[in-house]
């Protein structure tokens, strides 16, 4: 819960209750380096600019108790800052938008606060106490923008970040910050520890703040970075050295991602699975007409579903005899795929497949309501089996959907009744279309990540066998020891059907039943429920039986939609590094790993429709990133602290300073436009191209106390 105080409030209220705690803002935790919880104290800023009240020209009041070393330098602003209210809200930033509204409180009164707040804590464990930050405004001498504050009954704890004026990146010499902290901390200067991080944003902003609707319709996906690390004495990124962790951010489900035409699929099975599930338990009931398939949202296409199923019928009647199964049984993906860009737009253009079921399906998961998909459901139903179109079919289709569709635009005795049996069991109908769909959708994640990861592994996962415990790495030694005899191939969809055996032309194998194709007691089944009569000719009806078992349904869209996620940020990260297959490939093993696991952070689909927003910071290889590692980065830190074993030399104290040199500023606009506005030496220095980088610092010293009264 956001924690803040009135600039008149008296000093010595609120800032110690438990429930004022919160996660650490975006100004605290760059210093920091972790979201730890934090009592933050901040006035409220209620619209902008914010303009301080407090003297600016008041003097900074010394106290004994903050310790604190470093000496301000010359002010020195770049126009990076230079923020109005027509900023847009997709510039670049540093900071939250939730951070927006907080203002800065006087130096004075932040220290009485902090004062106060040491006093509460003086007697708590190491454990129970928090540290208190204090956003402070800058127009003081020393330039100070946040004070800390963490005591408990063996320490005290202070920190302070000041503005220190701003730099080209050249100009800084950490050699001589090295020789100052150990100058101060009176040590060897080979006992200061140096680490050095920094952050690239290669692309894109982070709405984690936004609802749901707002997240969808953003401007950007997501948000991808590159975060640095490394313990030479430089600020310039060593891009062949450093420690490379890929962060990104994205949302599932944004209108303009490329990867929704096979996430819509996924949606539209959980939904129907969630119906079924609640249709068993009522008994079959419900409302269809407010049963929903896919949620619309503000933004989203509505689809005209009734002219697309007339088109599709239409499309059909002229292609019946001339169809063909691409090589591979993929329209999406072929020999000559080379980027998920391209597949993913062939997939949104032209589907996956010929296949007359799957392109139904296409055009039914879009449907607003159960209602709606049964009337366009029964309506193709009833055109086929006027015998006008003899759909594709593929091969490989064994759902019993593409069965009743080859039945019936054959011809069949028993049409009428098959149709009305349907019509009135709105269970059936329903998963007669969600086994189509999952059938459609577990080939479709299939081909797409076999680009970039073997089938043969992926075979695992929607199977959940023994196989898929295994590491990817065990998987892909395996596959290659088996290779190492000759061609091999575990890769179910290398080697699809030639058209001569995709395409069904022999009417006669439709029609007649093998009479070992039905039990005794599969046709007392089908009788029961109205399906058949006593009497079975050549010519009877289509194989439906009474019941789809959908319990494997649930675990398979818990698949897909960890699988999703890895197909996310795998696109997001070939767009935004132009990173090819090769170098995604491993990065693929990784997200695999993180995401389709017993220990995965995705549960269910349910799960990203509510919350759309994933994030993921994994290591990747150098050479993947290389040319973005040459550009300037948003931010450098540098941190100085002691090494382990210099407790025997010098003050005896922990002490750490941390440096920030960033482009843009750190903090909110009603405390940053507090600081003096650009002088034209360095509009002047910025425009002929010196990039200037900000430079705050935050100094952290520690020491053990002794709170109890010897007599």
């Amino acid at each position: 819960m956001d924690c803040f105080c009135s600039i008149n409030e008296p000093a010595t209220e609120s800032y110690s209750k438990p429930n004022a705690t919160q996660i650490s803002p975006s100004y605290v935790s760059i210093y920091t380096k972790n979201n730890n919880e934090i009592v933050m104290v901040y006035a409220s800023a209620k619209q902008f600019p914010y303009l301080s009240d407090t003297n600016k020209n008041g003097t900074k009041t010394k106290e004994d108790e903050f310790d604190l070393t470093g000496s301000p330098l010359k002010l020195d602003l770049s126009l990076h800052t230079s923020l109005d209210e027509t900023m847009s809200t997709d510039e670049p930033q540093l900071w939250r938008k939730e951070e927006f509204t907080h203002a800065p409180i006087d130096i004075k009164k932040a220290r009485l606060i902090a004062n106060s707040y040491t006093r509460s804590q003086s007697t708590l464990s190491k454990e129970d106490s928090i540290p208190q930050w204090i956003l402070c405004d800058p127009s003081t001498e020393g330039k100070p923008l946040l004070l800390s504050v963490q005591s408990n009954k063996d320490e005290f704890a202070r920190g302070i970040v000041c503005y220190e004026g701003s730099c080209v990146l050249d100009e800084v010499d950490i050699h001589n910050f090295i020789a100052e902290f150990a100058a101060h901390e009176k040590i060897d200067e080979d006992l200061v520890n140096v680490l050095v991080d920094c952050k690239y944003t290669v692309a894109g902003m982070s709405y984690g703040t936004l609802n749901i609707e707002e997240q969808l319709n953003t401007p950007h996906g997501g948000l991808t970075e590159l975060q640095c690390e490394w313990s030479s004495k430089t600020l310039i990124t060593p891009f062949i050295s450093c420690k490379v962790n890929f962060e990104q951010e994205l949302t599932v489900g944004h209108l303009a991602s490329p990867c929704n035409g096979v996430w819509k699929s996924v949606c539209a099975l959980y939904h129907i699975n969630e119906l079924l599930v609640d249709m068993t338990a009522s008994g079959g009931n419900a409302d269809l007409e407010k049963a929903y398939i896919r949620n619309l949202i503000p933004g989203m296409k509505r689809y005209n579903n009734t002219k697309r199923l007339n088109d599709l019928l239409n499309e059909t009647e002229i292609y019946t005899y001339t169809a063909e199964c691409p090589t591979g049984g993929c329209l999406c993906v072929t020999e000559d795929t080379t980027t998920l860009k391209k597949c993913m737009s062939d997939l949104n253009k032209k589907g996956s497949s010929n296949d007359f079921t799957y392109k139904l399906w296409d055009v039914l998961r879009d449907c607003e309501t159960a209602d709606e998909l049964m009337t366009l459901l029964l309506q193709a139903l009833t055109f086929i089996s006027s015998g006008k179109i003899r759909p594709f079919i593929d091969v490989n289709n064994n759902s019993i959907l593409s069965k009743l569709v080859l039945k019936l635009s054959r011809g069949h005795s028993q049409t009428s009744k098959v149709l009305k049996n349907l019509r009135s069991s709105p269970p059936q109908a329903l998963s007669l279309v969600a086994q189509v769909g999952f059938e459609k959708t577990t080939w479709e994640y299939t081909r797409i990540m076999s680009l970039l990861e073997h089938s043969f592994f992926l075979a695992g996962v929607w199977n959940n066998d023994a196989r898929s415990k295994e590491t990817i790495e065990q998987i892909n030694q395996t596959i290659q020891d088996m290779s190492m005899g000759g061609d091999f191939t575990l890769n179910p969809f290398e080697n699809y059907g030639t058209t001569e055996n995709s395409i069904r032309l022999d009417s006669e194998s439709f029609c007649v039943e093998d009479t070992n194709d039905l039990t005794v007691d599969d046709f007392v089944s089908l009788k029961k429920h109205g399906l058949v009569t006593d009497k079975r000719d050549a010519n009877e009806v289509p194989l439906i039986p009474d019941e789809i078992d959908i319990s494997p349904w649930k675990n398979l869209l818990m698949r897909y939609t960890q699988v999703h996620v890895c197909l996310e940020h795998l696109y997001r990260a070939e767009t935004c590094l132009r990173a090819d297959f090769v170098q995604l490939k491993s990065m693929a093993s990784r997200l695999l790993e993180v995401y389709v696991s017993d220990k995965s952070p995705i549960k269910t689909a349910g799960q990203l429709m509510n919350d759309p927003v994933i994030k993921i910071n994994i290591p990747i290889a150098n050479s993947t990133v290389q040319d973005h590692l040459k550009k300037s980065a948003s931010w450098y830190r540098l941190e100085l602290s002691k090494v382990d074993g210099a407790i025997k030399q010098g003050l005896k104290r922990d002490c750490k300073l941390v440096y920030v040199f960033s482009q843009l500023p750190v903090f909110p606009p009603s405390v940053w436009n507090n600081i003096d506005p650009p002088n034209e030496a360095v509009a002047e220095a910025t425009t002929l191209g010196d990039l200037k980088f900000h430079c705050t610092k935050y100094t952290y010293l520690s020491n053990k106390v002794n709170r109890s009264i010897v007599l």
